[in-house]
């Protein structure tokens, strides 16, 4: 599977492939693919295309160093952004046709820009449980299931962790 980019100079923070090398964004890729396509956490030791498994733990390291993964207590990767290994209220249909659970409603959102193709959001409001649906169709809000849906962001560029900085 490749993935397209948008070039970084559209971008107004530094993305996650700014912070990689292209061994990490490559690996990454296929941790990404292999979590979505088995719908459940990655084993570092477990050989990815391309990559053995002395590399895939090493990199899993390296992934987790730079706050790209988080593993739980067992060593496996629960999350590697934006995607979960576990149930979220954040549901994600690419046009590709797969599903996976995004960590947070921000990474739902980008999933679009991740995976560089339109997708599909069923969600509910985290504050009071209401269902949400909306799609994004080349990078921009296709369709919503309320035209009171807001989206709320935080220039998080000087946190290291963001997830653990809010």
């Amino acid at each position: 599977m490749t993935f397209k980019h948008y070039p970084e100079e559209r971008l107004r923070i530094s993305s996650i492939y700014s912070r990689l090398t292209p061994e990490e964004n490559a690996f990454r890729e296929s941790m990404l693919a292999r979590i979505i396509d088995r719908a459940r956490p990655y084993s570092p030791g477990e050989p990815l295309d391309g990559f053995a498994a002395d590399q895939s733990r090493r990199l899993t390291g390296q992934l987790a160093a730079k706050g790209t993964v988080v593993t739980d207590d067992a060593g496996q990767v629960v999350f590697a952004y934006p995607v979960s290994a576990l149930p979220t209220n954040h549901c994600v249909t690419l046009a590709d046709g797969r599903m996976f659970h995004a960590m947070c409603a921000i990474d739902a959102l980008g999933s679009a820009f991740t995976f560089r193709q339109d997708i599909r959001i069923d969600a509910c409001c985290a504050e009071c449980g209401t269902p949400v649906h909306m799609e994004i169709n080349g990078g921009g809000i296709g369709r919503a299931s309320s035209p009171d849906i807001h989206v709320l962001h935080v220039d998080l560029q000087n946190e290291q962790n963001w997830a653990g900085s809010c």
